[in-house]
């Protein structure tokens, strides 16, 4: 007896972190599924052979296909953190306008970059800011009643 996969459909993920993410079967899920219709056939009627290697087929492709996903997903994550170290170190030397997320208001020159998680913060007048808290950047220093 097969298990048909309408049977699964209320089976989701065991990632529980965040209710809101969208549950789909993962390749746990598959194996779980797979070993289930195994252990439930009809002795008398056994899956065929073609049957089982086109489900490890499709098994093979999830698992291959959720690899990419990652080593995707840490290429793209690799990629913004070199162009915002680039974009950060182009403004070495530069008068720069920050609005913190403290609601703190400043223009200062960019003296240096440095890490933090990854991710470059500026210096500013000695003082660390997110590089994403830069709204402007100047060639010339500006007066500080513009």
């Amino acid at each position: 007896m097969q298990v048909p996969y309408a049977n699964a459909v209320g089976y989701t993920a065991d990632k529980t972190d965040n209710k809101n993410e969208a549950q789909v079967l993962g390749k746990d899920d598959f194996l779980k599924l797979l070993i289930t219709q195994l252990r439930h056939q009809d002795p008398m009627n056994p899956i065929e052979d073609k049957d089982f290697i086109a489900q490890l087929a499709q098994f093979s492709s999830l698992e291959q296909m959720q690899q990419l996903t990652t080593t995707m997903n840490t290429m793209m994550d690799s990629q913004q953190k070199l162009t915002a170290l680039a974009q950060a170190t182009s403004m070495i030397g530069k008068v720069v306008e920050v609005f913190s997320h403290d609601e703190e208001h400043l223009y200062g020159k960019v003296s240096g970059v440095q890490f933090k998680s990854g991710w470059p913060e500026i210096i500013v007048d000695g003082k660390l800011y997110d590089f994403t808290e830069v709204v402007s950047i100047f060639e010339e220093s500006v007066d500080d009643g513009q």
